[in-house]
């Protein structure tokens, strides 16, 4: 199981690769290069190993608080994973194809900015709500 720190220090390497990918996907000559991709492959490791091992972390235990306020928050912020899980299949794929036409680079474009943006809020809603709930509720 993952520490409070633990998770903490992931959202700050997810959102700093959040931060270097959102510049580099407006440059459509970035489409295909390598580093990019393997850029990309690091992002989406990381966010799934943060998604998945939220759900066997303290949230779990949230989940079933006797406060129904507390065990609210822990299954919405469980919940919202599956947006981000739905938007981001297949993501990744896309950015790396070898051949790009314009009009899909306009589609992928709008759709890294709304990934970044799915990220960045949950990211943000889970420093802000979800950290101190776990200070606070945690049994250990």
């Amino acid at each position: 199981m993952y520490t409070l720190d633990e998770l903490k220090n992931q959202n700050e390497e997810i959102t700093q690769l959040c931060d270097v990918l959102s510049v580099l996907v407006e440059h459509k000559s970035m489409h295909n290069n390598p580093y990019v991709c393997e850029l990309m492959s690091r992002f989406k490791e990381k966010v799934w190993m943060h998604l998945v091992f939220e759900d066997n972390t303290f949230y779990s235990e949230l989940s079933g608080h006797n406060d129904k306020a507390v065990s609210d928050i822990a299954q919405q912020f469980h919940d919202s994973a599956r947006q981000i899980k739905k938007h981001f299949s297949g993501y990744i794929r896309h950015w790396c194809k070898p051949t790009v036409a314009d009009s899909e680079h306009e589609a992928l474009l709008e759709e890294s900015r709304e990934i970044f943006r799915l990220i960045r809020e949950r990211i943000e809603y889970e420093n802000r709500y979800m950290f101190p709930l776990v200070e606070k509720y945690h049994t250990a």
